[in-house]
């Protein structure tokens, strides 16, 4: 099949002055030289949009082919991807930083077919563990998320060497995989990954409280057990097509 890449051009009007705070990738999140301490904590790099006057361009790059077009996140919404983290799915691929694409049905394979994606992180470190969080904060959507977090996959001790080279996870299941299931009407979704260490000495666990997935408490979760922050972070967007 041919593709192409095209760019366009969005226009946001009106003049932009402030600071973005950054944190992607791995020397934000990630590991220390050592690779074996927990995550510290890090500086957000201030970056300066100049004021302008007159309306800002901003170009998105994005790749279409006979039947779908492959569009990334961006804006506020890239900030959590990284590259070192895949997400992938049969068919469609590495879905990290992207948006579903409305055609050869993913949508709904997404929600009624495949099963949990394979995690690749390139970074991993073989003689460590990790614990992998997938959560969608927009429940029961991004305008009125009064139910957030809703947990759709909880992991501990993964073996780094199965997060290096993609292959099927053997670690501790808290939570199993829930497909996501976006309600129709709420728009897109955004489904969020979070890698951390796992603490040497302690096996994280789900109170009885916490067997419901929805209005899911992660900030406690991660405090409970001193994750400190994830070493890699990303996420993908999606939505029921009955819009």
């Amino acid at each position: 099949m041919t593709v192409k890449r095209r760019v366009i051009t969005l226009f946001l009007g009106g003049g932009v002055a402030g600071l973005c705070q950054v944190t992607r990738g791995r020397r934000q999140l990630g590991l220390s030289g050592a690779g074996r301490d927990l995550p510290e904590q890090v500086k957000m790099l201030p970056l300066l949009f100049f004021h302008l006057p007159v309306l800002q361009l901003l170009s998105v790059s994005i790749v279409e082919s006979k039947d779908c077009v492959y569009q990334t996140l961006i804006g506020d919404d890239a900030n959590l991807c990284s590259k070192d983290l895949q997400i992938i799915y049969p068919d469609v691929g590495d879905v990290s930083c992207m948006y579903i694409p409305d055609c050869s049905e993913y949508p709904e394979r997404l929600s009624k077919v495949w099963g949990p994606p394979v995690i690749r992180y390139s970074n991993a470190y073989v003689e460590l563990e990790y614990i992998l969080l997938m959560v969608d904060p927009d429940v029961p959507s991004r305008s009125d998320p009064k139910n957030k977090y809703w947990r759709h996959w909880a992991v501990t001790h993964i073996p780094g060497r199965e997060l290096l080279n993609g292959l099927p996870m053997t670690g501790n299941i808290l939570s199993a995989y829930r497909r996501p299931t976006p309600p129709p009407f709420t728009e897109y979704h955004r489904y969020q990954f979070l890698l951390y260490l796992q603490p040497i000495g302690l096996s994280p666990s789900l109170y009885s409280a916490e067997e419901s997935p929805g209005s899911w408490n992660i900030d406690d979760f991660v405090s409970r057990f001193h994750l400190g922050f994830p070493v890699v972070t990303t996420q993908y967007m999606a939505k029921n097509i009955k819009q």
